[in-house]
């Protein structure tokens, strides 16, 4: 990503349905309140870690949840 990249979060209909996203609406619905700050960074290679590592643990915590999987026993 190129410096001085900008990158907007954007709240959307289509995860209605979907476990967790409640918490996550909720969550959205909070930070409507919250005072913005356009001065604090954050380094693209920071935040891609963070979502990697996140995207890793609700995967395999899915993976922890599956029942019937015939892969489980390899």
């Amino acid at each position: 990503m190129a410096p001085r990249t900008k990158v907007v979060f954007v709240w959307t209909l289509s995860h209605v349905g979907i476990a967790g996203n409640e918490k996550v609406d909720e969550l959205a619905k909070l930070a409507l309140n919250q005072e913005m700050h356009d001065d604090k960074q954050v380094l693209w290679s920071d935040l891609k870690l963070k979502v990697k590592t996140h995207l890793e643990q609700l995967w395999q915590t899915d993976w922890d949840n599956e029942v019937d999987n015939k892969l489980h026993e390899v």
